[in-house]
C-alpha cells in the first residue's frame, strides 16, 4: 500500500502537466483504489463507471474518479495512460471512462478521491472490456457495489485519517440496499495550484 500512494502522489504530480484550469485545491484527497488485471486484454477497449450522488460543501469540492496502467512492477505505471471520467447529469452522476488496455498494461487502477468537503456517495462499480466480437462485456468485481458488509472490502484505501474524515456504509443508493459515503469537513484549500477538472 506504501506503494500505492506513491504511485498517487506521481499521478497527482503527472495530472498537472494536464491542467485544464488553475484552481485552489484541497492537498488531502480521501482516495480508494480497485485494481483489475488485464491478463491476455492488451489492446481491447475498455469501459468503466461509477454512481455518484454529490453534495459538495463548497464550488471546490469534488470527486475525482480516474485510471491509470500499469506493468508488472510496482511502481511501473503507463503515463500516457492516465484518463480522467467524465460525468453525466443528475441526481446520481454517472462517471464513466473509455479507453483502450495499453498494450504492455497488466493492470488497470481505478481511482476513486473525494477533494474537500460534503457528502459524496459511491455505488455501483461497473468494468467492461471488449470480447472477440467487440461487444462489451461486464468483469465481475469483488464488492462492486458496495453491498459487503465489510466496508471497502477489495479496495485499497489511502491512509488519510481524521475526526474530521467519517467513511460509512450509507442505506442512499442508486441501485441494492447500501453505498459507501465519505464525509469530509474541515479540509482548508491549499491556495491556488493546477489540477485537472473532474
Amino acid at each position: 500500500m506504501k506503494n500505492l500512494t506513491l504511485l498517487f502522489a506521481l499521478v497527482l504530480l503527472v495530472a498537472q502537466t494536464h491542467a485544464q484550469a488553475d484552481r485552489f485545491y484541497y492537498p488531502d484527497a480521501f482516495y480508494f483504489v480497485k485494481e483489475v488485471p488485464l491478463e491476455s486484454l492488451q489492446g481491447k477497449p475498455f469501459h468503466f463507471a461509477i454512481s455518484v450522488k454529490e453534495n459538495p460543501a463548497d464550488s471546490l469540492s469534488r470527486p475525482r474518479i480516474y485510471a491509470i496502467q500499469a506493468r508488472k512492477g510496482k511502481e511501473d505505471f503507463i503515463g500516457k495512460s492516465l484518463t480522467y471520467a467524465k460525468a453525466t447529469n443528475g441526481v446520481w452522476k454517472t462517471y464513466s471512462i473509455d479507453g483502450v488496455v495499453d498494450n504492455e498494461a497488466t493492470r488497470i487502477w481505478l481511482y476513486v478521491a473525494v477533494n474537500g468537503n460534503g457528502d459524496f456517495y459511491f455505488d455501483n462499480l461497473h468494468f467492461s472490456v471488449a470480447d472477440a466480437t467487440g461487444a462489451l462485456k461486464e468483469k465481475e468485481l469483488l464488492n462492486a457495489s458496495f453491498e459487503e458488509k465489510k466496508l471497502l472490502n477489495g479496495y485499497y484505501m489511502s491512509k488519510r485519517s481524521s475526526s474530521d474524515l467519517k467513511i460509512s456504509i450509507s442505506t442512499v443508493a442508486n441501485d441494492g440496499k447500501q453505498s459507501v459515503e465519505i464525509s469530509s469537513t474541515g479540509q482548508k484549500a491549499a491556495g491556488y495550484h493546477p489540477v485537472a477538472s473532474n
